[in-house]
């Protein structure tokens, strides 16, 4: 049950650094500010390091817990909420990698 609590208190850290990242990213590039994109790369990688750690504290709050009929369809949308996150970060962790290996020198 402890980490049932644990959870939503942590997963709002990565999901922070994550929009922020982006916008600060989308931001830099449109606007041609290196170092407001930098930050963004930057916020973009800690959040995507930081959600693993969360996510398998979610896995385990949720084997903690005994699942309801009732909460099944919250469990269920949470799962392909997480699912769509994964697809997300693989994604911008790909666009990171083509910019390092297209740019090496920096």
């Amino acid at each position: 049950m402890f980490f049932a609590k644990l959870h939503p208190l942590l997963v709002h850290f990565p999901i922070g650094l994550l929009v922020t990242g982006t916008l600060f990213e989308l931001y830099g590039n449109f606007r041609g500010e290196k170092i407001v994109a930098k930050a963004g790369s930057f916020n973009i990688k800690l959040g995507f390091w930081c959600s693993i750690p969360v996510a398998v504290i979610g896995f385990f709050g949720l084997m903690s817990i005994e699942l309801k009929d009732e909460f099944k369809p919250f469990v269920v949308k949470h799962l392909i909420f997480i699912c769509l996150l994964k697809n997300y970060l693989k994604l911008m962790t790909m666009s990171i990698f083509l910019k390092i290996f297209q740019n090496p020198s920096k």
